[in-house]
């Protein structure tokens, strides 16, 4: 029943040696939901079969199997064949880091679903931080970029920013979301700083942000919301993207 899957996978014989045998069937297994070849409401193949199409013993695929339904990828109920779960809706954080590590499946949408859910999360935690640790946040826009840096260098100090006002704004939670988002933040970021236009409204908002924490510093949620919300409308203007 389940042969005409066998072009799905690579046996884990056929890979490096160095991988473990769990992180290869994981992921085997996650790239055929994200590319549809396993569809969303469907079950996945029989144990028997699926461990034998992967090339790994039943144990480790029970291992793997454990682990993608917590993380929300499917449903096993005993008796009952494993189903398939529409991840976008029932998925969490780890749903949300397994993604970002595949960047080929990676849409704008989730780009721009970031930019909206950061418009709302950063203002007010940028303005808790600069409260609470000014003197933390003021030395490190001492070292904005030159205007000529290569984006990647761009993409790192932004980052880097943000990541500094999560930690000091001390919610552990967002922090949490953040350190998940740190790869296809750097990946994407390099694209929206490829554009000179972009660096310059970033050079312009770090310097408005340094002014207002020395003089303002009840200012900073506007600022921020403001300056999140052109960033994301950037986005949509330089990837001719709907949101």
């Amino acid at each position: 029943m389940w042969s005409d899957l066998k072009p799905i996978f690579r046996k884990m014989e056929q890979f490096e040696k160095f991988i473990k045998p769990a992180q290869f069937a994981e992921k085997e297994i996650v790239k055929s939901i994200l590319s549809g070849k396993f569809k969303v409401g469907n079950s996945l193949p029989p144990e028997r079969e699926l461990a034998q199409l992967l090339g790994i013993t039943r144990p480790t695929l029970r291992e793997v199997l454990q682990r993608l339904s917590r993380d929300g990828w499917i449903s096993i109920k005993h008796g009952r064949p494993t189903l398939i779960n529409d991840y976008q809706e029932v998925g969490g954080l780890g749903v949300l880091k397994t993604l970002v590590q595949f960047s080929e499946f990676t849409s704008q949408k989730l780009v721009l679903d970031w930019l909206e859910f950061r418009s709302l999360i950063l203002p007010h935690l940028a303005q808790k931080a600069i409260t609470k640790n000014a003197e933390k946040i003021l030395p490190f826009l001492e070292n904005i970029p030159a205007l000529l840096s290569e984006a990647k260098i761009w993409a790192l100090f932004d980052w880097n920013l943000q990541v500094l006002l999560i930690k000091e704004s001390q919610n552990t939670v967002a922090l949490m979301l953040y350190n998940d988002l740190s790869e296809i933040y750097y990946e994407q970021a390099q694209k929206y700083f490829f554009a000179d236009a972009t660096k310059k409204i970033s050079n312009d908002f770090y310097k408005n942000l340094k002014e207002l924490i020395l003089t303002n510093p009840t200012k900073i949620d506007d600022l921020v919301t403001k300056v999140m919300q052109s960033s994301k409308q950037s986005w949509e203007d330089i990837f001719n993207v709907n949101s």
